[in-house]
């Protein structure tokens, strides 16, 4: 079992004060929706001062289809939200407590900064475990697409990948953060919107239904420009807290792609329902949401709109004008959010009449196409950033395994073509399957994951750069106390690589030249 600190995880001021900050951005946003809430004209009768807390008439609860699950979909239960609420307040005290600590000790209290990013953070988090706990046989349903992408996205880079610990941490903020945020958010921002829009349309039907429909369109993007922030604050935030890592355009991507993962994890859920229970008012039903958004279109969506926003922010890191080229993230991303909503609803309209809905021609071809066209520039521009960065990490590749090759025997010269080359690897392994069998092959694929994670710690214990460097210039003694400390246990990590190497090699001791 690991300990705390064996963990790559950042321990100076720097990176807790920015991990702080994104919070703090999160919380004054959610106050200001808040408040614009709180004093929206009322509407509908017997309108309460939260729109979050407006109850369905009760005769829709005996239509057919309805139960009693209008309510748990589109309104916020009363108990996460007083939760949110005693959240901020123990947040605001721990950081109260944090400042006084620091004045007297004179040095950074992790405990209480970890404890303060929970109560602010993790009670959004509630929403999604509502609706995971509250639809078990959808989530149950929906799990084994998203591992199958989970190791997609663990194996798909070998040299300088993502640790595991960070991949995990990034789903999960993907499923409860940015999912728990996007629904607050936007909870308070419908009621807020129709309230304008509406109190001139009550006497008129079509006006009203016309200004619903308004509101609907303005929550959508609305919806969009949330999710990109939380999805961009969870990737930097990410990159702040993992020290030793490469941060680039890949790695960006990785952590993007599972931050999006997460949160179409548990948006898959609701939207499944959803048109399962309301299947015969939307025109659809709870299956064909499944395969759209579980099945034929789950690289696209929210996962490759996170892997674009996530390789933008790793390509901003090692830029020069990284504030503008941050935000061409943002806005990209945003961008390809909204298309998939509202674009794609649009050409399906424009097909209606020549394709028979429900056909087996527009399920399998017609709907898929329709809402993967919007994306495909945005999916296409997200290849084009991986395929550069993997191209410019080959130099870093070739250098760590030569100095590896110096170092010992753990990587000879003979293996260094293959390594270096991720074509010559995978035909590697393909002739030993076919000329050795499937276990050797296994054994092969093995090796080569082990040389390559040796080989990332050359680059991962390298001095640090561009913001890495900047938290070390702070001049805290316990940051470089830290550094120190993570150089250690990557001499002890790189130790056992090399022993691991000599197991699969057949159990000779590698030497190792200092």
């Amino acid at each position: 079992m690991r300990s705390l600190a064996s963990l790559p995880i950042r321990n100076d001021q720097l990176a807790h004060t920015r991990a702080l900050l994104i919070a703090r951005i999160a919380l004054v946003l959610y106050l200001v929706e808040l408040l614009l809430n709180l004093t929206r004209p009322r509407v509908m009768p017997g309108e309460p001062s939260l729109s979050i807390f407006y109850k369905a008439p009760s005769g829709l609860d005996k239509m057919p289809g309805f139960a009693d699950s209008l309510d748990r979909l589109l309104s916020m239960p009363r108990a996460v939200f007083w939760c949110l609420l005693a959240g901020i307040a123990a947040g605001v005290v721990l950081q109260i407590v944090a400042a006084v600590t620091t004045r007297r000790s004179d040095r950074r209290p992790v405990v209480l900064t970890w404890l303060t990013l929970g109560c602010l953070l993790l009670p959004f988090g509630l929403l999604s475990l509502v609706v995971v706990i509250e639809y078990v046989p959808v989530t149950l349903a929906c799990v084994p697409s998203t591992v199958c992408v989970l190791l997609l996205l663990r194996g798909g880079v070998r040299f300088a990948r993502v640790p595991l610990a960070a991949l995990l941490a990034a789903f999960g903020w993907g499923a409860l953060i940015v999912f728990g945020l996007g629904r607050a958010y936007s909870g308070l921002a419908f009621g807020t919107i129709f309230g304008y829009l509406g109190q001139s349309s009550l006497t008129d039907i079509s006006r009203f239904a016309h200004n619903q429909f308004r509101s609907i369109d303005l929550l959508l993007a609305h919806l969009s420009v949330v999710d990109a922030l939380a999805i961009a604050g969870g990737v930097v935030l990410l990159f702040l807290l993992f020290r030793h890592r490469v941060t680039d355009a890949v790695s960006g991507l990785i952590l993007g792609a599972a931050v999006g993962l997460g949160f179409n994890f548990v948006e898959s859920i609701l939207y499944i329902k959803i048109y399962g229970s309301l299947g015969d008012m939307l025109g659809s039903s709870g299956g064909f949401a499944y395969w759209i958004r579980q099945s034929v279109g789950l690289l696209g969506g929210q996962v490759a709109c996170g892997a674009l926003l996530g390789a933008g922010l790793g390509v901003a890191a090692r830029a020069r004008q990284r504030g503008l080229v941050a935000a061409a993230a943002v806005v990209a991303a945003i961008g390809a959010t909204t298309g998939a909503d509202i674009l794609s609803g649009w050409l399906s309209g424009q097909l209606r009449d020549q394709v028979d809905v429900g056909s087996t021609l527009d399920v399998l071809v017609v709907s898929p196409a329709l809402w993967l066209l919007p994306q495909l520039p945005f999916i296409a521009l997200a290849v084009v950033l991986l395929a550069r960065g993997l191209r410019a990490r080959a130099p870093a590749l070739k250098a760590a395994v030569a100095k590896e090759v110096a170092a010992g025997s753990a990587i000879t010269q003979a293996e260094v073509p293959v390594l270096v080359s991720p074509v010559l690897r995978l035909w590697a392994v393909a002739g030993t399957w076919r000329w050795h069998g499937r276990r050797a092959a296994l054994a092969l694929h093995r090796l080569h994951s082990v040389q390559l994670d040796l080989a990332s710690q050359h680059v991962r214990t390298a001095p640090a750069s561009g913001s890495q460097a900047e938290g070390q210039a702070s001049g805290q003694a316990g940051e470089h106390a830290g550094e120190r400390a993570d150089l250690q246990t990557a001499v002890q990590q790189m130790d056992e690589l090399r022993a691991r190497i000599a197991r699969l090699k057949g159990g000779q001791q590698p030497e190792v030249t200092p």
